[in-house]
């Protein structure tokens, strides 16, 4: 009974050593509000909320993120991020401020 025992135990340990570790994602989303609806006023405003969004996800150790979706409500900005620290397309850049800030201003 007692080989049993370790066996089982052994084999538990060996399940868990050998499990894949999840990637960790999560979805954002970053408020900013607007002074008024001009087009420089809304472009600053998705600046602002990019770089606060970057900064939380290198904050919580995220390696990649991604825009999925922006919003200009009457007073204010709301841009949907999702950050993850899986691996994905080769074409897409780790976490790099002056990158994705210089991505974000060619999309703008």
């Amino acid at each position: 009974m007692r080989a049993l025992v370790s066996l089982a135990a052994a084999s538990l340990v060996a399940i868990i050593a050998a499990s894949p570790v999840a990637a960790r994602t999560v979805r954002m989303e970053t408020v900013v509000a607007l002074e008024d609806r001009s087009e420089p006023s809304i472009k600053q405003a998705l600046q602002e909320a990019f770089e606060t969004s970057l900064r939380g996800a290198v904050a919580m150790g995220f390696s990649r993120m991604r825009v999925s979706g922006a919003r200009v409500l009457p007073d204010s900005v709301v841009l949907a991020t999702i950050a993850t620290d899986e691996d994905e397309a080769d074409d897409d850049q780790d976490l790099d401020q002056g990158t994705l800030r210089e991505s974000l201003r060619k999309t703008m």
